[in-house]
């Protein structure tokens, strides 16, 4: 039986006094405000905290195992070390909360809000989290075995060191998240977006990455062996070392593979030579591909230059371009760094063009066919931009300066000219 009832334990809280080392299995304080309230090491296993309000409420050490926390606001909590195995937490608020070390074998946080969290050595097999935010969150070392992140967001989260064999991370959102060493054999990735994330020395081995986005992802020295990755997006990922002997790649879109040591983009692979590179035996070696990098320092002025740039060229330009023409191939990323200035120039091709300068336009359209257009905080485009038949991606940081019209593709007639 438990050592106080809900009265006393409303009572007691009232008076700002702590609640720890107390036996309080079973009870029922849904929807109850107990913010700040010490619970370190009370037994609250089977208790029902429906609803409750536990914004940094101490729980360092308790146990609540199977406590029903459905909806429970637990923002900046302290769980360090907290046996919640099996406990219901399902759309629980758990913004910036502490759960190092803590146990949540089984448990159900379907829909919850784990943004900013630390998870560092949690345990976390077999738990649900289909929905879960968990943006930013600090998840290394954990183990998240068998865990169902499908449909998670995970964005910037970090997952270095940890295990996610057999995982569900089915149409979840790794995007620039960290997963350097992390084990991820067998998990079940379909239509995932990793897009830009670290997956440096990590095993994939027999993963599922069906029309997952691997875009941008840093690949360097991951074992990708019996993999399938059909109908995956690799445009850009870092591929130095990796292993990917009888993995699947059947249609595969990848405009260029960056095989530099450092992935620095210094060596890349044009899109018709990027199942080559993945069909050889051994890790993929950093010597794969051209060195198609061109650099336009400060201090350099170019004026009335037309300009071609094979497919997969890397290409920096902190000079003045002036009046200037530029094709990009297929796979092509032009960056126009912070000093760097396209006046009355125009740019086209089905390449990707990065702006933290400024691009002004020669003639309407100034930008024609590119596949993405970025501009920086601080990057300035003045200018149209005629989008390609499947459309341009478009980002702009706040802090940006934009004067610009976005148009439909053009059509073609039979004889290749734009009408």
């Amino acid at each position: 039986m438990a050592d106080f009832t809900a009265d006393d334990i409303l009572r007691k809280v009232q008076r700002g006094e702590k609640l720890e080392r107390a036996d309080l299995k079973g009870v029922n304080l849904a929807r109850a405000v107990l913010e700040g309230t010490s619970f370190a090491r009370s037994d609250l296993d089977g208790a029902n905290l429906e609803g409750a309000k536990l914004k940094k409420t101490n729980f360092k050490n308790a146990s609540l195992r199977e406590t029903y926390l459905a909806g429970a606001d637990l923002s900046q909590a302290n769980l360090d070390n907290a046996d919640l195995e099996g406990a219901n937490l399902e759309r629980a608020v758990l913004v910036g909360a502490n759960l190092s070390r803590a146990n949540l074998e089984g448990a159900n946080l379907t829909g919850a809000n784990l943004t900013g969290a630390k998870l560092t050595y949690a345990q976390l097999e077999s738990a649900s989290l289909g929905g879960a935010d968990l943006s930013q969150a600090v998840i290394t070392h954990a183990e998240l075995e068998e865990c169902d992140l499908s449909g998670a967001k995970l964005r910037r989260a970090d997952l270095s060191n940890s295990s996610l064999r057999g995982a569900n991370i089915e149409e979840a959102d790794l995007s620039e998240a960290n997963l350097a060493n992390a084990q991820l054999s067998e998990a079940r990735a379909r239509g995932a977006k990793f897009a830009k994330a670290s997956l440096l020395k990590a095993n994939l081995s027999g993963s599922v990455l069906a029309n997952a986005d691997l875009s941008g992802v840093d690949a360097r020295d991951a074992n990708l062996t019996k993999a399938v990755l059909n109908g995956a997006v690799l445009t850009g990922a870092k591929v130095a070392g990796v292993i990917s002997a009888e993995a699947s790649f059947s249609n595969i879109r990848a405009d260029w593979l960056d095989t530099s040591a450092d992935g620095d983009g210094t060596r890349r692979v044009p899109s018709d030579k990027v199942i080559a590179v993945f069909s050889k035996q051994g890790p993929i070696d950093p010597t794969e591909g051209m060195a198609n990098r061109r650099y336009f320092g400060k201090g350099d002025v170019l004026r009335n230059a037309s300009l071609e740039f094979d497919s997969g060229a890397f290409v920096e330009i902190e000079s003045l371009f002036e009046q200037c023409s530029i094709s990009l191939g297929k796979g092509t990323e032009l960056v126009v760094g912070r000093g760097g200035v396209l006046s009355d120039c125009q740019i086209k091709g089905g390449g990707s063009i990065t702006i933290n300068g400024h691009f002004f336009e020669k003639q309407s359209p100034g930008i024609i066919g590119a596949e993405q257009v970025v501009v920086s905080a601080g990057g300035a485009l003045v200018g149209a931009v005629e989008q390609p038949p499947h459309s341009t991606r478009f980002a702009f940081e706040p802090g940006c300066k934009l004067r610009m019209k976005i148009l439909q593709a053009k059509k073609t007639n039979g004889e290749g000219r734009r009408d």
